[in-house]
């Protein structure tokens, strides 16, 4: 899966409409921080928007949201059909599908800052969901060394224990030469914390299209992204045809887990 790109900070003034029967108009400080929106009467940091225990907050990453804007300066924020807040939000409506109405002098600004962290938790939580689904077929991240180790085995097809230097599902390279394997120690793990999301610079033509290798259960080896295709329509290892989704994880080093 692709790096998750982590979106500006910000913080403001707010105004946000209260629950109930007699329904008014409070103003708020806000910080919309890493998927999450933060806010409270009291001035927030921008940066430890979780330092203020009398705050409120919603974090994007657990619930689908839609953002609709109203006349004037209004935003209406609410779960997508089907859905209804995280009950480990913190505000009124947590556990509820009820709305947010939301009022901001630059509601421009506040529109667009909310859509990028509303984007940013939906490919969290996909990234999540992913890499719960790797966990469960038991794939393991390949290393640089291991990398090297398979591609030299590659170049020698004598040898009873040779590796694959491709991808059985693209055909495309696999395993990178040691003097690329040295370079995959500047991989970017994603600001967000999902473990595995690892990217290689796009700009690297020598590496285009690979992405990260995993190793299944049966031992084969496959570009992440192509697996995880292959394994969607067919439900099998694309090589020996081993059942995918009934596999165990793999017991190994914590760092190797995908």
């Amino acid at each position: 899966m692709a790096k998750v790109t982590e979106p500006t900070s910000t913080a403001g003034i707010l105004m946000k409409q209260s629950h109930g029967t007699f329904r008014h108009w409070s103003k708020r400080h806000f910080v919309l921080r890493n998927g999450c929106l933060h806010w409270s009467h009291e001035d927030l940091p921008v940066h430890r928007p979780g330092s203020v225990e009398n705050r409120s907050f919603i974090d994007f990453s657990r619930t689908p949201c839609d953002l609709i804007v109203l006349e004037g300066s209004r935003l209406f924020l609410q779960p997508t059909h089907g859905f209804m807040w995280n009950s480990n939000d913190r505000h009124n409506s947590a556990g509820t599908a009820e709305p947010l109405m939301l009022m901001s002098e630059q509601s421009r600004e506040l529109k667009d800052h909310l859509r990028e962290h509303i984007a940013f938790g939906r490919d969290l939580r996909a990234s999540r969901k992913q890499r719960d689904s790797e966990r469960s077929m038991g794939l393991v991240s390949v290393g640089p060394d291991e990398l090297a180790e398979e591609n030299d085995r590659a170049e020698h097809p004598e040898d009873p224990k040779a590796g694959c230097s491709t991808c059985a599902v693209c055909s495309l390279e696999l395993f990178p030469t040691v003097e690329e394997s040295k370079d995959l120690s500047a991989v970017v793990v994603d600001s967000g914390g999902s473990e595995g999301c690892i990217s290689q610079d796009s700009s690297n033509e020598s590496r285009k299209g690979r992405g990260l290798v995993v190793k299944t259960p049966c031992q084969h080896y496959f570009h992440r992204t192509c697996l995880n295709d292959w394994v969607m329509k067919a439900g099998t290892c694309p090589v020996c045809k081993t059942n995918m989704t009934s596999q165990k994880p793999l017991h190994g080093k914590s760092s190797e887990s995908v």
